[in-house]
């Protein structure tokens, strides 16, 4: 993909920079530089970095963020900022990666700044820059969160150090600027304390399994606080905890909701005293779950004895819950919660009707929106924060209802193309460097364009996708055999169509082939890519391939079940499943004579269910009805997503299943199923694009649901329905 960027997001008068002779991964580094002016007032900084960063002026913090990019697609952040006469001291903060996961790819280490003014350079990264390693930060030991988001942290308080001269490094890279509004940063959100008392470490070296089996001992507020009255953060007095019981103290604090932010601690301890932070979505476990399937949801932290707010703005995360392990007999505590982090959005969109199960489904769908919106959509903000297109085409959808927001969801889908491998499909997460990927995924990303350009009326941009679609689309005809969409039998590919038995291409990983297997999910994703870039291009191009696609499904049709199969193996038909007889419906695959009886097996029992992320295909085949399924549809939706809030939700889940799903790893907050936004915005309020970019309120039918209103933000303005 042809990449169009800026030449001169810096001068010549500064260089990519690192720390001397020092490469490895999980580095955190400092860097000092001085710029001297004659006078004060506003300039211009401009920073790009591999990893994440985090920048004092002056002693002061200056809010900005590295963007997700690529080498050949590097984003440089320029915020506006106040020089003082004379001295002022620039001090950044780098950590760096340094390594292949869900959410970064191992690149050269280095930073790049400029500060200049009505367009003169006044001072920049160079030689002249002063460099150590970062104080406080261990860089070895460190265990994973998860494989998907990579190291924790552990700050011992370790000296960083003596300054030198920064080294120039030679990196090959295309700066383009920041693509998207910068992400907000909140004051602490308020917590409370819901339980406490003294634990008991177990011999687990892992930060994660040491909180999950040490014993906890209860004790009561005024037991250990020594008469605090109120168990609320922020205190500014403090909060006094003693005992001199077991192994140390602790604390599990509530932030209310699910939230994503920066780590804050203000603390102290009469001694050097180590504390770790356990954090999660919820307290099955009557604790924080700190550790499952070789996860660790724990953070390290050194208190002592002088008052120094230890604030980590490197990562965000994401939980509601947090269980703090002080490994001491007293402290003082001023607060531990998060900084709460967002990306900024139009909130004047609503939606609202008589029933008050409904309109609250509204509401925690959009909170779950948010929830999973910063450098990028995020699948979920506790295990993963990573894009995958799947994921992200269901929030698209419903954001634009949501919040009307279009260049964010543009520049989440360029994004995802510059990740084009030479297979011509789409790595598994982007930016990311993973060693497998999801080809059904690769078709999401051609739906979600022509959704894009449907919804924005962005022409330029479907123009821009065309190579990267065409590329897919030439890929997947290649796994056509017969009519037949064979699934990819290589490793390094990942069959994944759903959570349910069969149909999420177990096992993952595999070292030769696997057999010969015809997918029917695999042709039906592949035929409404097919249809979308029709709908985008010369539908002369694709009229044959579509022909030929949709003859093919025939082949799994299974006349005494009444539907189609979802795989054909060694001859034999095998799985029946919502998902296929959704799309066979959707996409108008299915002779019409068989539409009546294939849409009533999607109201009864018998097929594999679709779960919760693949249930808009089922909503919306059935919906090509409204009259006679549409308040079905919606009574389902009033069950589903309304059991997750009768549960104490404060976002949607990742599967039905909540938090013991996959082997008790289940996520409670998860982009894709903020679906009902989209639902209420596209059904019941009616309103649909009639032509790219025009919005229309179409006929609206009676689902059940009275007296609905709405607020949309269209591209060509405010719509009242």
């Amino acid at each position: 993909m042809e990449v169009q960027y800026e030449s001169n997001m810096f001068s010549a008068g500064s260089s990519w920079i690192w720390l001397q002779g020092e490469h490895a991964a999980n580095t955190y580094a400092q860097f000092k530089h001085i710029c001297r002016t004659n006078a004060s007032g506003a300039v211009r900084l401009s920073v790009s970095v591999d990893g994440q960063y985090s920048i004092h002026l002056n002693g002061v913090w200056i809010p900005s963020s590295q963007y997700g990019d690529y080498p050949f697609y590097k984003s440089v952040q320029t915020v506006e900022v106040n020089l003082e006469q004379g001295e002022n001291v620039l001090e950044i903060a780098v950590w760096y990666q340094g390594e292949d996961t869900s959410v970064s790819r191992a690149e050269m280490p280095g930073l790049r700044f400029e500060i200049s003014c009505e367009g003169e350079f006044l001072c920049g990264s160079g030689t002249d820059t002063l460099a150590r390693r970062m104080p406080g930060f261990e860089t070895e030991g460190v265990e994973n969160i998860t494989g998907q988001l990579g190291k924790g942290f552990w700050f011992s308080g370790r000296d960083g150090g003596p300054w030198e001269k920064a080294a120039e490094v030679q990196k090959e890279v295309v700066c383009v600027p920041r693509p998207i509004s910068e992400l907000k940063t909140e004051d602490p959100c308020g917590v409370r304390i819901i339980s406490q008392g003294v634990f008991e470490a177990g011999e687990d070296e892992k930060p994660g399994l040491r909180m999950q089996h040490a014993g906890l001992f209860f004790r009561e507020f005024d037991g250990i606080t020594k008469g605090a009255a109120f168990p609320c953060l922020p205190s500014l007095q403090g909060i006094r905890l003693i005992s001199e019981e077991k192994d140390g103290l602790y604390l599990v604090l509530d932030l209310g909701r699910i939230r994503e932010g920066c780590l804050k601690l203000d603390l102290t301890c009469p001694q050097k005293t180590k504390v770790e932070v356990g954090f999660g979505e919820h307290l099955e476990d009557l604790r924080v779950r700190s550790a499952v399937g070789g996860r660790c949801f724990a953070v390290r932290y050194t208190s002592g004895p002088v008052r120094e707010p230890f604030i980590y703005r490197f990562r965000r995360l994401g939980c509601r819950y947090l269980q703090i392990f002080i490994y001491g007999s007293e402290a003082v505590l001023y607060y531990a919660g998060l900084l709460p982090v967002s990306y900024p959005v139009d909130l004047s969109p609503d939606f609202r009707c008589a029933d008050h199960l409904h309109n609250q489904i509204y509401r925690v769908g959009r909170d779950t929106l948010r929830n999973c919106m910063h450098e990028h959509y995020e699948d979920c903000p506790w295990r993963e924060q990573a894009l995958y297109a799947f994921d992200a085409r269901n929030q698209m959808l419903a954001g634009y209802y949501a919040f009307g927001e279009f260049t964010y969801a543009r520049e989440n889908l360029r994004l995802l193309a510059l990740s084009q491998r030479e297979d011509s499909l789409l790595e598994l997460c982007s930016p990311a460097r993973v060693d497998i990927t999801i080809p059904v995924f690769s078709l999401a990303f051609i739906w979600a364009v022509e959704e894009y350009y449907r919804y924005s009326g962005d022409a330029a941009f479907t123009e821009e996708m065309a190579p990267v679609i065409g590329r897919i689309l030439h890929r997947m005809s290649r796994q056509m055999s017969g009519g037949l969409a064979m699934a990819f039998s290589e490793p390094g590919y990942w069959n994944f169509y759903d959570w349910q038995p069969m149909l999420d291409g177990q096992p993952l990983r595999r070292d030769g082939l696997s057999a010969p297997s015809a997918d029917a999910v695999l042709q039906l994703c592949y035929l409404l890519a097919l249809q979308r870039a029709a709908a985008m291009y010369d539908p002369k191009r694709y009229q044959q391939e579509i022909a030929s696609v949709t003859a093919g499904l025939e082949s799994y049709w299974n006349e005494q079940q009444g539907a189609y199969s979802a795989f054909i193996r060694e001859g034999e038909q095998m799985c029946y499943s919502q998902m296929v007889q959704a799309l066979a419906l959707y996409t108008g695959a299915c002779p019409e004579e068989r539409r009546d009886s294939l849409s009533r097996t999607l109201t009864e029992e018998g097929l594999v269910p679709v779960t919760l992320s693949s249930s808009i295909f089922k909503y919306e085949a059935l919906l090509m009805e409204p009259e006679r399924f549409g308040r079905l549809v919606f009574d389902e939706v009033a069950d589903r997503w309304g059991r997750m809030l009768f549960c104490g939700g404060t976002a949607f889940w990742e599967t039905d299943e909540g938090a013991g799903a996959f082997d008790r790893a289940g996520s409670l907050c998860h982009g894709w199923s903020g679906i009902p936004v989209y639902l209420y915005g596209a059904y019941v309020l009616g309103v649909r694009p009639a032509a790219p970019g025009e919005w229309k309120c179409f006929k609206r039918d009676n689902f059940g649901i009275y007296e609905a209103a709405g607020i949309l933000k269209t591209p060509s303005g405010c719509l009242r329905v």
